[in-house]
């Protein structure tokens, strides 16, 4: 190429570039006079109510955009979400032709108010549910120093993010067949966020890598802090088929025990019980569309241990030497409270757990093993390895806990003997919130005063055989 032709070129660039911008800037030069119709249009968009009540300005850099300060949404009179500052990027060659191409989108201090009425409906949803007319893509979504309050009148819990960042890459949708959204959609993305609230239950600095690919979803890593200590899992998302596929993996280890029941105890249960280090595990999976499929379709497995716990106002060998003396408590609530492991938060929310603590007021007591494997199928967990040894006894579970009826299945509670035969036992059936408690007790037929039960019945069944009711983990102390 000669000179000349390159000097001609360059020129012509030149003047083509000029031209561009001269009306890229004449069309910003006016953006104020246009933000109704920018207001109009993403009403429309949004099926809400959309207000810039701050000026637009325009982003050189560190790429070129719109930045736009205090937009609000609202539907019916009330706030949906409320954005401090906003910056749009844009595509700069399509703008000489007055059109927007977004590139990127960042949100800063937004807050997001999102309602579930007690019809179902939510105060986001437009009357007629509609899909993007054609495909699109956004290099960057990005939201930083976000809140979030999520209020479900129907079931009266509520949800709260605290002081949350988000990124999204390279979000498109491209048209298909379905008219689920989510099949549509791609990105990947990183979630932070400091505090995280569900009803009465708090997780702190969650972190979340997450991909999502044409209907599925991982997110994995999950990390959060829980009961002081950093818990680690992931959840796989599958909604390409006609009822949505769950699976979810979570461990923690070395938290408190007194803290997870500090969560959930009952006011008149003694602020401190029991004291020391235990790990969690769940692997779960779940089909459903709803709360109740979902609940209905749960199986995996889930499992709590733990070693050397401190127990106060609680001395487990005492309890079960003046046990078939006093009978002024159930070897049940012992068994609820200790042995239900991740479950017996929720059975000493449902069930007033306060014989054995008035019962046992003043003892301590230690707890070498903690033991409790579950095996969940179709809503019901079974036990599979679950007991507890203290200094001088061993006792263990058996039985289902139904959590679609809500009640207890052939649970049955046993102090054990060295051979893992029950030396007395309770069986507990019936609702979690109101038991029937029948008790199986091997004493009953000895006769005479017993000076210590375990012994006596120990010394009674010397040498006869018997049924074993325990043969896990936990040994015999």
């Amino acid at each position: 190429m000669t000179l000349h032709k390159k000097k001609i070129l360059f020129i012509a660039s030149f003047v083509i570039t000029l031209v561009v911008f001269a009306s890229i800037f004449i069309f910003l030069s006016n953006i104020q006079v246009i933000k109704p119709q920018i207001e109009t249009a993403a009403s429309i968009s949004l099926g809400m109510d959309v207000r810039i009540k701050g000026r637009i300005g325009v982003a050189l850099l560190p790429s070129f955009g719109l930045l736009i300060k205090n937009v609000n949404v609202q539907n019916r009179g009330l706030d949906v979400v409320t954005i401090k500052r906003m910056k749009i990027g844009l595509k700069i060659f399509p703008l000489a032709k007055k059109e927007f191409q977004i590139s990127r989108i960042g949100f800063a201090e937004p807050v997001f108010s999102f309602v579930r009425y007690k019809n179902g409906m939510y105060n986001f949803t437009k009357q007629e549910r509609t899909l993007p007319e054609k495909p699109f893509a956004v290099k960057k979504i990005s939201i930083s120093e976000g809140n979030l309050v999520y209020a479900d009148e129907m079931s009266g819990k509520k949800i709260e993010v605290n002081n949350f960042n988000l990124i999204l890459r390279n979000l498109s949708y491209k048209e298909s067949d379905s008219a689920e959204p989510a099949k549509s959609f791609s990105f990947k993305g990183k979630a932070r966020c400091k505090k995280l609230k569900i009803h009465n239950f708090t997780m702190n600095n969650l972190a979340i890598n997450a991909t999502v690919e044409k209907g599925i979803f991982n997110l994995n890593p999950i990390r959060m802090d829980i009961f002081g200590k950093t818990g680690n899992g992931s959840i796989h998302a599958d909604v390409t088929g006609p009822s949505p596929h769950y699976r979810v993996i979570y461990t923690l280890t070395y938290f408190r025990i007194e803290d997870l029941l500090k969560q959930y105890s009952l006011n008149k249960t003694p602020q401190k019980t029991i004291e020391g280090p235990v790990n969690f595990s769940a692997e779960l999976t779940a089909t459903g569309n709803s709360a109740d499929e979902i609940k209905r379709s749960l199986n995996g497995n889930l499992s709590l241990n733990g070693e050397d716990l401190q127990l106060y106002s609680m001395d487990i060998d005492a309890l079960i030497m003046k046990y078939e003396r006093s009978q002024n408590f159930n070897l049940i609530d012992m068994g609820a409270f200790l042995l239900a492991g991740p479950f017996g938060p929720i059975l000493t929310k449902s069930y007033n757990f306060t014989s054995l603590y008035e019962e046992s007021r003043g003892g301590k007591g230690i707890i070498r093993k903690l033991v409790s494997v579950w095996k969940v199928k179709n809503g019901i967990a079974e036990t599979r390895d679950v007991a507890i040894a203290s200094n001088k006894q061993r006792i263990a579970m058996k039985g289902k806990l139904n959590f679609i009826s809500e009640r207890f299945v052939d649970v049955t509670v046993a102090v054990l003997d060295k051979q893992g035969c029950a030396v007395y036992s309770e069986k507990v059936r019936g609702p979690f919130r109101k038991p029937k408690i029948q008790k199986i007790n091997f004493l009953t037929s000895l006769s005479g005063p017993l000076v210590n039960p375990l012994k006596d019945a120990w010394e009674f069944i010397q040498g006869k055989e018997c049924t074993v009711f325990y043969s896990g983990s936990v040994v015999h102390p």
